[in-house]
């Protein structure tokens, strides 16, 4: 395991324990997640710009659109599905955490692993300018299939990832109007993405402290369905054509794998109940986890020692 890879994943399971045992920081870090979040998309969105987007979807329409539909729909209601039989207390936030769009920390992984970083990151932008209409989408088919709440406001929702999306887009769009700034944010985007997570997943976990110690059979179950839709997420891996290049295989992985479950946990946090909530915060453990895996994928197909 790399130091990099190392870092990422002390660093976030730290958080996770500081958050768990310190309540006390629960209220003046509320408004952190959603902050950090905009934050993190900016420096993703900054990182290539619209024109990588373009490119590649150029280049290799097929590709990236059949990677965006599989991710955000087809792995999505495979979940649902799945999660009515098995688990179905965590059916809607299998829903919710595996629709989201591909994560910001996905191009970092990829690089880490020497996957096809270009394709994780137009992935990623497609699929974060799509989510605020793919997830209402989503959730209207499923509503046939459970009751969600009466209260539910398909058109907030739209309204609240619209702003947490477009304003860190139009942000970046504006900022590399000016190349110096640009590159120097980018020269220490690593140490800063490592900082906000950091103090994202503090506030996350500092939030559900009493939930935490009050009912730890929540909890475990929560882990129990986050750590089933990772695996899940990776099933789709072996429906990938034999003949795909091992960078392209191995982006497809981490964009099944690396979503933006803290987006999904501020949607949970304003529409859904508590069950919903935890799984997304808890599917951290997974997340991070998986960044194993990628690395040991990445070791077995070569492609440590062709960045080499």
């Amino acid at each position: 395991m790399r130091s990099r890879d190392l870092v990422m994943i002390v660093v976030s399971f730290l958080a996770m324990l500081a958050g768990s045992f310190l309540p006390g920081l629960a209220e003046p870090l509320a408004p952190f997640p959603r902050l950090c979040l905009i934050v993190l998309l900016y420096l993703g969105f900054l990182s290539v710009g619209t024109e990588a987007l373009f490119i590649h979807t150029r280049l290799i329409p097929g590709t990236v659109s059949g990677l965006v539909l599989i991710r955000l729909f087809a792995l999505p209601l495979l979940s649902f599905f799945l999660f009515k039989l098995l688990m179905p207390q965590f059916a809607l936030g299998a829903l919710l955490v595996g629709a989201a769009s591909i994560g910001v920390v996905a191009p970092i992984f990829s690089i880490m692993v020497n996957a096809d970083t270009a394709l994780v990151i137009a992935g990623n932008l497609l699929s974060s300018l799509l989510l605020p209409l793919t997830l209402p989408m989503l959730l209207y088919i499923v509503d046939s299939f459970m009751t969600l709440s009466a209260h539910l406001s398909l058109s907030g929702m739209t309204l609240s990832l619209c702003v947490t999306i477009i304003v860190p887009f139009a942000g970046a769009f504006l900022t590399r109007k000016a190349p110096r700034v640009t590159e120097y944010i980018l020269k220490h985007q690593f140490p800063v993405s490592v900082s906000i997570i950091a103090l994202s997943t503090l506030a996350i976990f500092s939030n559900y402290s009493g939930v935490l110690h009050q009912s730890p059979s929540l909890v475990v179950k929560a882990l129990g369905a986050a750590c089933l839709l990772g695996a899940v997420m990776m099933v789709g891996g072996l429906f990938l054509p034999r003949s795909m290049p091992p960078q392209r295989k191995l982006a497809f992985l981490i964009s099944y794998g690396t979503m933006n479950n803290v987006l999904m946990l501020i949607v949970s946090l304003e529409f859904f109940s508590a069950s919903e909530s935890i799984m997304a915060a808890m599917y951290l453990l997974p997340l991070n986890a998986l960044l194993v895996y990628y690395r040991a994928l990445s070791r077995s197909w070569g492609l440590e020692q062709a960045a080499g």
